[in-house]
């Protein structure tokens, strides 16, 4: 039977296929009565599902990172596709294709990867580049890097979203140089390739992306430093001023102590890293969720309660589908 992917369902369709389970939540409705709440989802994209009967047998039977045959309806739910789940049971990931189920970057790792180090290779100060030239060599700290989730749902949250993430911010940071004086390009742009180079120890997972119990108890602020640091010591005579501000950098790239930085920006580059960083994230997060509910019908997305509003798809969808066809113009 071929699989239906995540991408195809729309609102009344029967559907009958195999998903990753990447969430779930037992509860009980003020009825009494039990239900599981499901996050499923394929290379394609994630959705909602219910199970509403035998929820307690079902959460039993099946968990994250399993692989599940579900039959059901989809429903819209508050502007959301949702599947009620009738039938659900758990199978063999020898019996898929898990490439199916693995949510990638659009962009090759290795294709990401060579354009990181050739604007990196553009940077003067000496210290710096020895220290990017140490990292890059590092292989097993590389392939992490390549492989890695920028974040577990918010944004870039797909294998090589890390690497994509950070290419947009080296790139973002080197397009501002020639808007303002005054500020150091090789600091910019190795605060930029190192900001959240802690989350190859924060993040882990197979198909799904879960928190490391170092990710848990330290989290990737300060596992960047700890990494910095760990460069650091291999090379002779980095100056320790230029440490500190590459570190301080690092610490405060999240902006606010309430978002999770120990430090607030201090310096021209943390000001403008933290903005570039943010910015990337926000877009990012944005158009993950107008592609995931591109089918709903309807010129507005939902709720989105990270920030705490919705957003006018219409537009969006136009510009993509616009994009599309010039570059179908060019390619003939």
């Amino acid at each position: 039977m071929k699989k239906t992917m995540i991408s195809e369902l729309k609102e009344g369709m029967i559907v009958d296929s195999t998903f990753l389970i990447k969430g779930k939540t037992f509860g009980t409705g003020k009825t009494g009565k039990d239900y599981l709440t499901l996050i499923i989802g394929d290379k394609s994209g994630d959705l909602d599902a219910r199970v509403w009967d035998n929820a307690k047998d079902i959460d039993s039977m099946v968990g994250i990172n399993n692989i599940v045959q579900v039959r059901g309806r989809v429903n819209n739910y508050k502007g959301k596709l949702q599947i009620s789940i009738d039938e659900i049971r758990w199978i063999d990931r020898a019996s898929v294709e898990i490439s199916d189920y693995m949510i990638l970057s659009p962009r090759l790792a290795d294709d990401m990867l060579y354009e990181l180090k050739m604007l990196m290779s553009t940077i003067d100060n000496e210290h710096l580049k020895g220290l990017v030239n140490l990292f890059f060599a590092n292989e097993q700290m590389v392939n992490l890097f390549k492989i890695s989730s920028a974040a577990k749902t918010i944004h870039h949250a797909y294998a090589g979203g890390l690497l994509e993430h950070t290419l947009n911010v080296v790139r973002l940071s080197d397009m501002i140089m020639s808007v303002y004086e005054g500020v150091d390009r090789s600091l910019l742009l190795t605060s930029a390739l190192f900001h959240d180079i802690g989350k190859i120890r924060e993040l882990g997972g197979d198909l799904t992306t879960e928190y490391t119990d170092e990710g848990r108890l330290i989290g990737h602020i300060v596992i960047g430093t700890q990494i910095i640091d760990e460069l650091i010591s291999g090379l002779k005579n980095f100056p320790r001023e230029l440490a500190l501000l590459l570190k301080h950098n690092i610490l405060s790239h999240h902006g606010e102590l309430e978002y999770g930085s120990p430090k607030r920006p201090k310096t021209l580059e943390a000001i403008i890293l933290h903005y570039i960083e943010d910015m990337d994230s926000k877009v990012a997060g944005i158009r993950a969720l107008i592609k995931k509910e591109s089918n709903v019908e309807g010129d507005w997305t939902s709720y989105h309660p990270s920030y705490n509003r919705y957003f006018y798809k219409k537009h969006h969808l136009k510009m993509l589908a616009r994009d599309k066809e010039d570059k179908a113009d060019k390619e003939d």
